[in-house]
């Protein structure tokens, strides 16, 4: 530890204020507190900052509050941080290599003052400081987000007034030298260099894509390493020339690529001749005047990784809680032998030959690895246990995977990194294959019982919401059968809180369950009422399931943020390297706010199955009944209705969503009698089970009815009225003329009632037959009446009278003479007679009655 050298006043009282310190991790105990000021009561902390991988804690007048990192930090690699307090506004800030981290409010009483300050070390050993430590300051003010960035970028070096760095520390088993800010500042660029000694060329491949890395793309890059090789303090042996590079036509003759990316030939940096060897030669390598094609299996070349940033390894399948028993970070001391140095008390190396999980603290073995080519530890492979791991007995065998990858990556087996959305989207992306297996959705637990329904967010008291979703593709309507002819797709969709989902993907369409699945899964069973016969949903080949994924995952962190790398400079901090071991661990079993599931080894995202719904679908073809009221037809507007009911439990248990159900509708709405108007959904209350109903407007289509019935029957009405004005001494023709019109009418009327559902009820049509039939009928008793008066009269009628006129019209054959023929014009057309009133009586009457009957007519219909 250090202790602080300078001048603190225990008077002074510090209302705001801010720490920041620069430090590089070798190694984090249970954590590491970096600084901390004493108070002279008693050894509690009056200011102090501690730090884990994945949160911090500044204590800042015997308060604290642990705030969440949004990216973690990283050992063997330099972090700049800063805790500030404003007391005016109440707030804790946290900056992390210069970037504000979050605000959080807290209201902190007291002020911070103390006698005694101290660098690397907590009140017990597992919270003491492993690595360099500088630029510690402490403030009375809060700084502000373009000073933390100024002294983080290195463009500052600021003092602090209430504890400074330079002002002088007591060393106690620290290490202290000067490094320049430049030096600082830029020491984690620039690429590392991993070799390994004559490989063939997929292990050679497999290393650097296990490291996250690539062989050399070319010569360029080739020439570089050996540059490095030359120079390097490293006893590389034979391995300063001849490299494998990462280009091959393996796939395709005479294309070569990098992965599945064709590459530029001209920029590979071929030989003379190169490459000539056709189909036996599908392998480059570079030597130093320049780049040959090779064969594959039958050559050996070393291999060199260049590492352009820092690689952290993750050790899953250990079931630690802890991230610094979980993270590694990959060294390289001698050619083709490498070393996992973990951040707390793990290393894996190679002892004796066989690759070791080592508590290097205790000095105890865990886990050995089984034999494997390529004799790697990268990517998943088989341990045989020396101690218990996840309630594993010793002696067993289980499945380890260190993998270089991010937390948005998957894993494949050979340790190369895909996204992790490419996972079980039924095409292969890992080179071996490896991310198309264990793509189970559904983990079920231990107690699930699929004849039980699920209830919402656990509750016993609350019914679970099932949303019904409808989408109609064709529909008809067969009036005559009073029924519905119905096509469509019917979903429902609920949450199963007692699942958990694994491989959600966002498109929907990758998260179909298979057959045997959705079998296993509690789904609820709808009943469609008012059809013929007890129909239902069924869960069938025909239907698909599919999971909706809504909620992110439970049990696996966001990938990090980019991490930006330090280039500015000034000049001459000092630095204190602090050594001091823990041995005691803490229990951390949270991360940004998401418990960690260490024993997974496939990488998979967790989902709730509170939060991401199951959906099952199916296409149906159903005939619904249908009550038509048929009084207004053919100006009638019908209510269908598509009758729901959940038969799977009561309400109590289940309900029908009333905000999320929803129908739509794509069939044509233009039927052949009907156009169909605005479907919705009707939800009913009453009953022991939840009920809905999608009702279907229908308006009739009535111009079929107008062009087929209303027009002829009115053009045969104005033929019947048109037989009042025929003389009536021709009785025969008016007669037979009415009769006939009568005889048409009554023959559509009963076409048209062949046509429609027999009904107890008058519908429209049939009164407007009946009405054109009954006047139809006047119109003959008029007829008959009106000769009735004219035979009662003695027939004048024929005979000319007093008043008659007479013109003699010659007529007879050619060449002789001929007799005046008299023209009558009958005395009826003087209206004078009672004769002559009848008649114009009845042509007043008929169309009074029509005129008064379609007045009614038409009002009934327009306000019925």
């Amino acid at each position: 530890m250090a202790w602080y050298q300078g001048q603190l006043d225990p008077h002074r009282q510090l209302h705001s204020v801010t720490l920041c310190g620069r430090f590089y991790l070798f190694t984090i105990h249970g954590w590491a507190t970096f600084f901390a000021l004493l108070s002279d009561l008693n050894e509690m902390g009056q200011l102090e900052g501690d730090i884990w991988v994945e949160r911090v804690r500044p204590v800042i007048a015997k308060n604290w509050n642990f705030q969440l990192l949004k990216k973690k930090l990283w050992v063997f690699k330099w972090h700049h941080i800063c805790f500030t307090y404003d007391h005016t506004q109440h707030l804790i800030s946290t900056y992390v290599d210069g970037s504000l981290n979050n605000h959080q409010k807290y209201d902190i009483v007291r002020t911070v003052s103390g006698v005694k300050a101290r660098l690397g070390q907590g009140y017990v050993a597992r919270r003491s400081f492993s690595g360099d430590l500088t630029q510690v300051n402490v403030w009375d003010r809060p700084l502000s987000p373009e000073e933390v960035r100024s002294i983080a970028d290195c463009q500052s070096d600021p003092q602090g007034n209430y504890v400074s760095w330079e002002g002088g520390w007591k060393l106690q088993n620290v290490t202290s030298y000067n490094l320049s800010l430049t030096k600082l500042c830029s020491g984690d660029a620039g690429p590392a260099y991993f070799w390994f000694e004559w490989s063939p060329y997929p292990v050679a491949d497999y290393l650097c894509l296990a490291l996250g890395s690539l062989l050399p793309k070319n010569k360029t890059e080739a020439m570089t390493a050996m540059t490095v090789a030359k120079n390097s303090s490293y006893d590389l042996r034979t391995c300063n020339i001849d490299y494998w590079l990462a280009v091959n036509d393996i796939d395709e003759e005479g294309v070569w690529k990098i992965g599945k990316n064709p590459v530029d030939m001209k920029t590979v940096g071929w030989g003379p001749q190169e490459p000539n060897g056709l189909q036996y030669e599908n392998c480059a390598a570079a030597i130093e005047w320049g780049v040959s094609d090779i064969d594959c299996p039958s050559n050996l070349k070393c291999a060199v990784c260049s590492i352009n940033e820092q690689q952290r390894f993750s050790f899953l399948g250990t079931c630690e809680n802890e991230l610094r028993n979980f993270f590694f970070t990959p060294f390289q001391y001698n050619v083709s032998e490498i070393v996992f140095i973990g951040y707390g008390a793990y290393l894996i190396q190679k002892v004796n030959g066989i690759w070791t999980w080592v508590n290097h603290v205790t000095n105890t073995t865990i886990a050995e690895m089984e034999e494997f080519f390529p004799d790697y530890p990268m990517g998943r492979r088989w341990w045989k246990l020396h101690q218990p791991v996840c309630d594993q007995k010793h002696g067993g065998r289980r499945l380890l995977l260190l993998s270089p990858c991010s937390y948005d990556d998957f894993t494949c087996d050979d340790a190369t990194c895909i996204p992790l959305h490419k996972r079980c989207d039924l095409k292969y992306d890992c080179r071996d294959n490896t991310d198309e297996l264990e793509c189970e959705l559904v983990a079920f637990p231990e107690d699930y019982q699929s004849h039980l329904p699920p209830r919402a967010g656990g509750r016993e008291d609350k019914s679970l919401p099932i949303v019904l979703t409808i989408d109609v593709d064709f529909l008809s309507v067969r009036t005559m059968d009073m029924v519905m002819d119905l096509s469509y797709e019917l979903a429902l969709t609920w949450a199963d809180n007692r699942l958990r989902y694994q491989n959600l993907k966002v498109n929907n369409t990758l998260n179909i369950l298979p057959d045997d699945t959705m079998h296993k899964l509690w789904s609820p069973q709808v009943s469609f009422v008012n059809t013929n016969g007890n129909q239902h949903t069924l869960m069938d080949t025909d239907t698909t399931m599919l999971v909706d994924r809504y909620g992110n995952a439970i049990s696996r962190d966001p990938a990090a943020p980019a991490e930006g790398k330090l280039t500015h400079s000034i000049t001459h901090p000092s630095l204190l390297m602090f050594c001091i071991w823990g041995l005691k661990m803490e229990q951390i079993t949270l991360h940004n706010g998401l418990p960690l599931d260490f024993t997974l080894v496939l990488a998979v995202d967790i989902f709730s199955g509170e939060t991401n719904t199951v959906t099952a679908k199916r296409k149906y073809g159903t005939v619904y009944m249908c009550d038509l009221d048929l009084v207004l037809y053919p100006f009638d507007v019908q209510e269908c209705y598509l009758h729901l009911r959940i038969t799977s439990a009561t309400k109590s248990f289940l309900l029908f969503d009333v905000l999320k159900s929803s129908v739509n509708i794509s069939a044509n709405k233009l039927l052949l009698e009907y156009e169909v108007g605005e479907v919705v959904l009707v939800h009913g209350s009453s009953g022991m089970y939840s009920e809905v109903k999608v009702k279907v407007p229908l308006t009739r289509r009535s111009g079929y009815a107008i062009l087929t019935i209303y027009i002829p029957t009115l053009v045969l009405l104005v033929v019947s009225y048109v037989t009042l004005f025929f003389r009536p001494v021709i009785f025969d023709t008016r007669m037979m003329s009415a009769l006939t019109v009568q005889l048409v009418i009554a023959t559509l009327f009963s076409q048209v009632s062949a046509s429609l559902p027999k009904t107890s009820y008058f519908k429209m049509v049939d009164v407007w037959l009946l009405f054109c039939i009954g006047i139809t009928f006047l119109t003959i008793i008029f007829h008959v009446m009106v000769d009735s008066k004219v035979n009662r009269s003695g027939g004048k009628s024929v005979r000319p009278t007093e008043s008659s006129v007479t013109t003699s019209i010659l007529v007879g054959q050619k060449g002789l003479p001929r007799k005046p023929v008299p023209l009558v014009r009958s005395k009826w057309m003087n209206f004078e007679t009672d004769e002559q009133k009848m008649v114009m009586l009845t042509r007043i009457t008929i169309p009074a009655v029509f005129l008064i009957f379609n007045f009614c007519y038409w009002i009934y219909i327009v306000i019925y």
